[in-house]
């Protein structure tokens, strides 16, 4: 039969005994628990799972919340699978599809964001004679970004 903890002095003595047994790491984030707490099932039967450090409980718990709230009413999925697909999809190799377009907005700040002389070299490196200002040398810059010339992952600010 499984021990019902009384108090919150036993659920502290367990919290120890458990945190040992984990060898000090966070089961989620595979790091020493630096705030320890002890998680448990907050549906069903309220059962202790492990110790948890306090800011990945908090975690733990809104993804679970933002579950309920927004995906449960879609799918008959639990809360594992789909986050073992959500981690699939986000490894996923997506270098070859398209560029959403609130990308070029990044990018000139990006490249406003480069030291003058670099921003000059820039442009200069694609026959763009540099405007005086930041202001003008962005807008210069935006259109060799629209027009897919300009690659700003391949610059490196200082560079």
């Amino acid at each position: 039969m499984r021990k019902r903890l009384k108090n919150s002095k036993e659920a502290a003595k367990y919290r120890q005994e458990l945190l040992k047994s984990q060898k000090g790491l966070d089961p989620i984030i595979k790091e020493k628990v630096q705030d320890p707490v002890l998680d448990h099932n907050h549906k069903g039967e309220q059962e202790c799972r492990a110790v948890l450090d306090r800011t990945v409980n908090s975690f733990e718990g809104k993804v679970q919340n933002a579950f309920d709230r927004y995906i449960k009413h879609l799918t008959d999925k639990d809360l594992p699978t789909v986050l073992r697909n959500l981690a699939d999809y986000y490894e996923q190799d997506y270098t070859e599809t398209h560029i959403h377009h609130t990308a070029l907005t990044v990018d000139v700040k990006k490249f406003k964001n480069l030291p003058a002389a670099q921003q000059c070299s820039v442009l200069e490196s694609f026959g763009v004679v540099p405007e005086s200002n930041t202001a003008k040398r962005a807008n210069q810059a935006r259109k060799l970004i629209k027009s897919g010339d300009l690659d700003m992952t391949q610059i490196k600010k200082g560079a």
